[in-house]
């Protein structure tokens, strides 16, 4: 099914959401798809129980570098961050990037400022907080393990994979309906999907940059406050504010970077579990192309089409120069047509104003929203249940038997839609029993995730209520 960009400003003109094809809603035929899906996605589970996936973890990384020369005098605590990053970003060019990317040659030697500029953009959020503390702070422990289950570091499970990524949502329908909308409602494309991403979840170790989040991604993205979570749109999903213009991913290595975006979108995907999607507006005014290089470009679609799939209501882009031409001649080939359709080009705040309120648009856009940028460092203390592993064993075996008891009556959900004739009592009872135990799903993820998860910036800021939901100042949704 592929949607129309008329149909997606339409929905915005009426504040009219359409719920034709979403969960609650499915037709017949649409609830037979989903059906075939679960069938297929429960066999496979069995198909490669004893074939876990070989971690690759090309974000994972830890950099070899050695800082130890600078003190107080290098901290650059009283400049402004977005200054910095952009003079760690002229350090790339030239011998100086020859020496930087030959560090661990013993003849590449930086310069005191280098080598301070390349401490800035590169240390993660736990090497800072070490550093301006003067000891380690225990944020959370160090020995990172997938599950009881399955401890090793070196392998993940497939079907493990999966329900820590699906369970984070209401019903686990939610997520996998998301790839069956990209899919066109191709069961067998939407399988296809489904596999290809949880495959590449768990070669990527994404449980572990959840785990650690922000503690261990770069903290200069952070600190930067790159994007921001500053309301709602018009038809209530949250919205996050964007500054191009302040990017700068080859400042630092390109995995930091990398590694940052999949740490905010994971984190997005966390507090959104109860809104089907979220707005993004990127303000592009002031950009350079050097704020968009082609690599993070196509990461950005990949993550845009694959990973976090119909997971957009509208990527409003705002544009003022005639460079964009070239941003946009990088994407539109990778482009699928659903994307496509929800990416919106506005070349003033007035046509902005189509999917976001006066109330809802940031300050310096010309709106009435005073929400400013906030990154609140991670306390000592505040991941105590990371260390219970008593805790975390029992929590564990909870969400273990609720996705037992899920799949065990999906199975006979699917049977029963199968079947001719069948009993419409039987199937709604089925239905109802099959939501509750989705439902059961998430309270354990919720429980679980205090033991296996770092917090996060919108949890420390209070903007996450006891379900685990965004709650941002004056919602009203």
């Amino acid at each position: 099914m592929v949607i129309s960009q008329a149909s997606v400003i339409h929905e915005y003109a009426t504040k009219k959401l359409s719920v034709s094809g979403v969960p609650g809603h499915f037709t017949e035929s649409e609830q037979q798809k989903i059906a075939k899906l679960w069938t297929m996605l429960l066999a496979y589970f069995e198909e490669v129980k004893d074939k876990p996936v070989k971690v690759n973890g090309e974000y994972i990384h830890t950099l070899a570098r050695d800082w130890s020369e600078l003190d107080a005098r290098d901290d650059f605590e009283n400049e402004d961050p977005a200054a910095l990053t952009q003079r760690a970003w002229q350090f790339t060019k030239g011998e100086s990037s020859i020496k930087r990317f030959g560090l661990g040659s013993k003849k590449a030697k930086l310069t005191r400022e280098e080598l301070a500029l390349d401490r800035y953009v590169n240390e993660t959020t736990q090497q800072y907080i070490n550093r301006i503390n003067g000891r380690n702070v225990a944020l959370m422990p160090d020995n990172f393990f997938p599950s009881f289950e399955h401890p090793s570091t070196d392998t993940r499970d497939f079907r493990d994979t999966f329900w820590s990524t699906v369970s984070i949502k209401q019903h686990p329908d939610y997520w996998v309906h998301r790839y069956m909308r990209s899919a066109g409602w191709d069961v067998d494309r939407a399988f296809s999907l489904i596999k290809g991403i949880i495959e590449w979840r768990a070669a990527e170790a994404m449980d572990k940059i959840i785990s650690e989040g922000e503690i261990h991604s770069g903290h200069d993205e952070v600190r930067l406050c790159l994007s921001q979570l500053v309301g709602r749109d018009r038809l209530g999903y949250p919205l996050m504010f964007v500054r191009v213009r302040h990017i700068m991913p080859r400042a630092n290595e390109g995995f930091v970077f990398k590694r940052y975006l999949l740490s905010q979108f994971e984190a997005l995907q966390t507090v959104t579990r109860r809104f089907g999607r979220i707005t993004m507006l990127y303000d592009f005014t002031g950009f350079t192309m050097d704020n968009t290089p082609f690599t993070m470009v196509q990461f950005m679609v990949f993550l845009g089409r694959k990973v976090y799939a119909e997971s957009s209501s509208v990527l409003i882009l705002l544009v003022d120069s005639w460079l964009f031409t070239n941003f946009w001649n990088l994407i539109r080939p990778f482009l699928d047509a659903n994307l496509s359709a929800r990416i919106i080009f506005v070349k003033d705040v007035s046509e902005v104003r189509q999917f976001i309120d006066d109330d809802q648009l940031p300050k310096e856009l010309g709106g009435k929203n005073t929400f400013g940028a906030q990154f609140k460092l991670p306390e000592e203390g505040e991941n105590a249940k990371m260390f219970d592993l008593d805790g975390r064993k029992e929590a564990e075996a909870e969400w273990r038997r609720r996705i037992a008891d899920f799949e065990s009556v999906t199975k006979k959900w699917c049977g029963c839609l199968a079947s001719a004739p069948r009993s419409a009592e039987e199937l709604n009872n089925l239905a109802a029993l099959r939501d509750e135990a989705g439902r059961e799903v998430e309270r354990a993820e919720l429980a679980l995730n205090k033991f296996t998860r770092s917090r996060n910036n919108f949890e420390r800021l209070g903007f996450v209520d006891a379900e685990g939901c965004l709650k941002l100042p004056g919602d009203q949704h």
